[in-house]
Order: C-alpha cells, then structure tokens, then sequence
C-alpha cells in the first residue's frame, strides 16, 4: 500500500495557503474544534480517498500518519 502521507502534506499545505491564518495548531488548546486550516485539509482529503464519509472518518481516527502530519 502506497504511503498517503504526501497527500496529506499536500492538503495541509494547500490549506495553510487559503487561511487568514496558517501558523495557528490543527487542535488549539483551550479550543472546540480544529483550526480552520486543519478543517480544509480534512475536506481535501475526504475529497481526495474517495470513500464514503464514514470510511473517511474511520480512516482519519485510526491513521498515525494524519495525527503526525498535522
């Protein structure tokens, strides 16, 4: 199986580019949610497996690679 993590820089990359801003951390501490940054990416790469949304999520909360990367 191909490593996804490139993708997933690449979303979170894209993202931090489209936000007002992008230094904020994917989970502020303190704070509901993620950063707006982190919420983009999430979308891009919900976009980008194409699986249903609830094979996203389950992909998402069992992935290493996603919690290192962002």
């Amino acid at each position: 199986m191909r490593s996804k993590r490139p993708i997933i820089r690449q979303c979170k990359n894209l993202a931090k580019q489209h936000v007002d801003n992008p230094d904020e951390p994917a989970a502020p501490d303190g704070a509901s949610g993620f950063a707006e940054w982190a919420q983009i990416a999430f979308i891009l790469l919900h976009a980008e497996l194409d699986k249903d949304f609830r094979e996203t999520e389950a992909w998402f909360n069992d992935s290493r690679a996603i919690r290192e990367e962002l």
